[in-house]
């Protein structure tokens, strides 16, 4: 009787210690079994994560690429505060171009010198506020609108530049005089496409001699020196 009840004994331990590993085993493998799981998530929310952070700071997948310009190229994709004012009806100018159909590049006409302000240009940068460099020319303007001769009778009776005595000039016809005759406006002195205010811009080209808002010779400077003399 003794020696049947150790051997029962020894078989109840021998498949108790069965019992454990095989539980061991079961557990080892439930844990196995969860872990791809965890880790397929993890990148799936960085994702989510990095594609909230991009659209919460107003990046894009295009920041830091070459824009690679060309004149086929979507100006508005960068510039969009002008793309804006072609159908900002505060923008007179640049509204009546765009019922036109006339497009970006049939203005800004400077291949070359375009071609160089973009060379490295990337996604993603600050756009400039405004232009740094003029790239429509005065025989662009004229061949849609005339030479200045043709616009100044066009323009016979505006009174859009008139000077704090009521003095008023015709806009596209400049009296004649040595300052005049030696610096000759054009057409973007004073026209900007993308504009809210083209008198206020006409104005502002004037006062860089007439700056007490006088269109009349020697009311500054050279009044001045005279009295000096």
């Amino acid at each position: 009787m003794t020696v049947q009840a150790h051997t029962a004994d020894k078989r109840l331990v021998v498949l108790a210690v069965l019992g454990v590993v095989l539980a061991l085993t079961a557990a080892m493998w439930s844990l196995a079994g969860c872990a791809p799981k965890d880790t397929s998530e993890a990148p799936a929310q960085s994702e989510k994560s990095d594609s909230d952070s991009a659209s919460t700071s107003g990046a894009s997948a295009m920041d830091g690429q070459p824009v690679n310009w060309t004149m086929e190229s979507d100006c508005s994709m960068c510039h969009t505060s002008e793309a804006a004012s072609e159908t900002d009806t505060a923008c007179p100018q640049g509204t009546a171009h765009k019922a036109e159909g006339v497009t970006c590049t049939q203005c800004h006409t400077d291949e070359s010198t375009l071609k160089t302000e973009h060379a490295d240009v990337k996604f993603g940068d600050k756009v400039a506020t405004k232009a740094t460099v003029i790239t429509v020319d005065a025989a662009t303007c004229e061949s849609c609108h005339g030479t200045l001769e043709d616009m100044a009778s066009k323009t016979a009776d505006s009174t859009a530049l008139t000077d704090d005595k009521g003095t008023t000039v015709n806009p596209h016809e400049r009296p004649a005089g040595e300052k005049h005759d030696e610096n000759p406006a054009t057409c973007t002195d004073c026209h900007n496409n993308h504009s809210k205010d083209l008198n206020k811009d006409a104005m502002k080209y004037c006062a860089q001699c007439h700056h007490r808002g006088t269109f009349e010779c020697g009311t500054c400077h050279e009044l001045r020196e005279r009295s000096a003399k």
